[in-house]
């Protein structure tokens, strides 16, 4: 069921005076910040070796928590008490995390690319980076499109491409299982861009977040296990 955006939000809850606006919004958008925390604390806790690929995924999952608590309160829930600006935060943090992500992947093709090339690349996507930086701070330019552009480029042009070929050349678990969350999130960003909902207590924002809660975990869950694996190590350090 498609409807307009205005008539499919959830409904304002009043306690008191206090107006949180769009609570099942912001609780499925916090459910993800959950997620990433939960991950950036295993990860940290880990008792193992941590080298510098294992930094670039733990700071992955920190900048999504930040990004994706500031998005449920502050682009959400607070929204009758702070201006829309304060959604640039979470968009903010959460392409920073996506950066950590794409240099630790560029990192990886070393088993490919001299260093010249990963060089030109990392230099490419922190370009890129900072061009959304600079659209998304412009309040004539800002705009949650350019978050969502972003985000496609980032996961399926650059992430998925090369987590692939790694995955194609070493056979680790870890780089599958990215690659199967970035194809699963394909279908929370279907689901927002057609606005499907279920109606206004479970929208388009809704699903997608739950949605997008699960592929956080699989990120987790294959990120974790490839940078703790020996193999890994082994590949990455010649």
């Amino acid at each position: 069921m498609q409807q307009s955006q205005e008539s499919i939000l959830n409904p304002s809850l009043f306690i008191n005076s206090f107006e949180w606006r769009e609570p099942v919004t912001t609780l499925t958008d916090f459910l993800v910040a959950i997620v990433a925390m939960y991950a950036f604390f295993r990860f940290v806790s880990y008792k193992g070796e941590k080298d510098s690929f294992y930094l670039k995924y733990q700071i992955y999952f920190l900048c999504f928590a930040i990004g994706m608590t500031s998005a449920a309160w502050l682009g959400h829930g607070f929204q009758a008490y702070v201006s829309p600006r304060w959604k640039t935060i979470g968009w903010f943090m959460s392409a920073t995390g996506q950066l950590f992500l794409i240099v630790a992947s560029i990192e990886q093709m070393k088993i490919r690319w001299s260093d010249k090339f990963r060089n030109w690349a990392k230099g490419g996507v922190i370009a890129k980076y900072l061009l959304f930086s600079l659209i998304i701070f412009n309040p004539e330019t800002s705009s949650f499109r350019w978050v969502q552009f972003n985000s496609s480029i980032d996961l399926i042009a650059l992430v998925l491409p090369m987590q692939l070929f790694f995955y194609s050349k070493t056979g680790l678990k870890g780089s599958l299982i990215l690659v199967l969350a970035i194809l699963f999130a394909m279908i929370p960003g279907l689901i927002f861009s057609s606005e499907w909902s279920l109606g206004r207590w479970f929208n388009f924002h809704d699903i997608s977040h739950t949605m997008m809660a699960v592929f956080m975990l699989f990120m987790f869950y294959g990120s974790f296990n490839l940078v703790t694996n020996s193999k890994y190590k082994e590949i990455v350090s010649n």
